[in-house]
Order: C-alpha cells, then structure tokens, then sequence
C-alpha cells in the first residue's frame, strides 16, 4: 500500500521566491498520475519534496497514511529517476542493479531473487553481462529503471526521465512505465513537459503552472475541454491558436469579429455569450489548428497573411497572422501556401471561448 496525500503544500526559496503554492492532491494507491506542464511550473520540485530531496516551507505529506513531512528519504519507501541519471561506469548490469541492495547489506538470496524478478519484467537477462557502453539506449533506459525497482519503492517517481530520448525508445519507455505500475503495483508518478506522453498513457493527468494545479482529468478531456486560456495554449500539439475578437450580434446573429474576418456562433454558444452579457465585449478566442483548413472557394471565415509552412507530427500546417496573432491551419495533403493572403474556412462550433479578464473558459 503506498497511497500519497498532499495537503496545503508551499514551497518557498530564498529570496521570496515561491514555487509551490498551496497544493493539494490525492494519490491512490497503485495509480498512475502524469504532471505535467512547461519548464519552472513547479513539477520537478514537487517531486523532490514527495522523495524528501527538498524540504517543505508549509503543508504536511502523508503516505499511507502517515506523516512523512519531516521523515529522511530513506523512510519514505520512494525511489525517484531523474532525466540525468546515469549508469554507475566500471561495473556490468547485474552489479548496477545489485549495488544499492548490497550497500545496504541486504541477504545475498533475496538480492539475487529480485535480479531475477527485475530482469524478467524488464526483458533484461541477455544485458546482465554487459557493461553500460555497450547497451543500446533503450536498454540503458530498463536498466537505470531496474535499479531504481530493485528496492521495491512503493512509490516511483519519474522526473523528465526520458526527455532526451529519441522517439522511438520514448514510446517503449512509455510501455515499461505502464508496464511496471501493472506488474509491480507500484505507484507511479510521472512529470513531464510533453503532452505527448500523457495522451500515449491515457491517465490521470494533472496540468500545472506557476505551482498550482490548472486542471485535472484525463489527457483526452483536458485537451478537448480545457478550463483555461492558459490550458488551452499549452495542451496540444500543435498548440491551440489564440486570439482576441469581439462578440457582436447583426441581424440576431451573434458574430465573433477578429482583425480579418468573422466567424458566426449558433446554438448554445450564442446564446450563452448573449444571457452573460459578451455582446459588445472582447473575448479571447481559441481554434485547434486541425479545425482550420484552406476554403475551398477562398470565401472562408478569415483571412490571413501567409507566412510559410512547416511539418508537425507528419502534417503540413500553413502559418499566417491574423491582426498580431499567428495561427497555424491543417494543410490539406501535399498542399503547399500561395500568393500573400489566404482565405480559411472555421466552424463557430470549434472555437473555445474565454473570458478576457479572468482567462477562463466562458461557461453557465
């Protein structure tokens, strides 16, 4: 059992910089929870504070139950991966994955056991010999992952482990992490500044910024229902486009008019803008840019300013401004950008609408 409970955390550096904010979370035990965010939100030092790496200013931290806030890391029962860790030089695999258990004077029989439970949930027995400049990366990769399993945390926490990783051995390293939290039942908590990986694992996944939770919920509701501008933007790839218009009714209809064009809202979304009193205002706007596609007969809702092209995950997006704001739009295949201006088709149905002042998402 290795549930973890965070109650009102606050971290604060030297020089009143604070990095943590009144944080509160939940852990199940045997859960699999993403963090996820951009650099310096806070993700990595919440980690640390869980592992016992750095102190915490105020708040408490219970695992299982009990009180660990002031405990020593080694009676926290956590192992932590770092993105920069490194394979002990000099020694093969199984000594690595043996070295802390017999530092710590563990029965040999019990080392050896676990060498062989590790190896085999991690496909490492043909490595066992070799030494670390003679793996391949993703071996490197199971291996730095097989010491840090070896003492049974149970709690693992993975900071950006795999953040310089090449693509491919990223996604098996995705399938090892999912595959030891089903294995091992050990409670997995994964920070990372790619989205990516938090849609490939399909779990609990929190977005933070300037310490404080954004939003929570699956990757899939977060990135089709983001509750702020700021989730918005950063959720995605290619990220949402976003932009100022003002909400205008003409002739009973409710129209979002930007720098160079209109778009026309309908049905609820309408109506909500009209009952809470937009019309007339400024609201900030959000389009995924695989909603926005080249008109067909160059009569669309917007017109922009080409300003060239470029390839993001296997498609081609044109980018143009609008007014001061950049967008990107889904190019259909093989399409590349013509002439200065371009006309593209936007459905009022896929825009997202925010306040301007308070930058959520407008809702009853």
């Amino acid at each position: 059992m290795s549930g973890l409970t965070l109650k009102n955390i606050n971290k604060t550096f030297p020089g009143d910089q604070q990095a943590i904010r009144d944080f509160n979370l939940e852990v199940k035990d045997r859960e699999f929870l993403i963090l996820v965010g951009p650099t310096a939100c806070g993700k990595s030092t919440l980690l640390r504070m869980i592992g016992g790496l750095e102190e915490i200013t105020s708040g408490s931290l219970l695992i299982d139950g009990i009180d660990m806030t002031d405990a020593d890391p080694k009676e926290r029962n956590v192992a932590m991966l770092f993105k920069n860790s490194v394979l002990y030089p000099g020694m093969s695999v199984e000594e690595n994955l043996m070295f802390s258990l017999r530092m710590a004077k563990m029965n040999p029989a019990e080392i050896e056991r676990r060498v062989e439970e590790t190896a085999k949930i991690l496909n490492l027995w043909e490595t066992l010999d070799k030494m670390p400049e003679d793996l391949s990366a993703a071996d490197t990769y199971r291996v730095l992952l097989g010491r840090a399993l070896m003492r049974r945390p149970g709690i693992l926490l993975l900071d950006r482990t795999i953040a310089e990783a090449d693509p491919d051995v990223q996604e098996l390293m995705r399938k090892e992490f999912a595959n030891i939290n089903r294995e091992l039942g050990i409670t997995v908590i994964y920070a990372t500044d790619n989205q990516k990986t938090a849609m490939a694992l399909g779990t609990r996944t929190i977005v933070m910024n300037e310490g404080e939770i954004c939003q929570e919920d699956s990757a899939q509701n977060i990135y089709d229902h983001p509750e702020s501008l700021f989730v918005a933007g950063f959720f995605g790839t290619p990220r949402m486009d976003l932009s100022i218009a003002k909400v205008l009714e003409e002739n009973g209809n409710i129209i979002l008019k930007f720098a160079s064009g209109k778009i026309r809202l309908s049905g609820e979304k309408a109506e909500l803008l009209k009952k809470l009193g937009y019309v007339g205002k400024e609201v900030f706007t959000g389009v995924r840019p695989e909603k926005i596609v080249p008109a067909e007969d160059g009569k669309g809702e917007i017109t922009g300013d080409i300003l060239g092209s470029e390839e993001i995950e296997d498609a081609t997006y044109i980018r143009f401004h609008v007014g001061e704001n950049e967008f990107l739009a889904k190019a259909s295949d093989g399409e590349k950008p013509s002439g200065k201006k371009m006309s593209f088709a936007v459905s009022g149905d896929d825009v997202y609408l925010f306040d301007k002042e308070t930058e959520k998402i407008i809702k009853e």
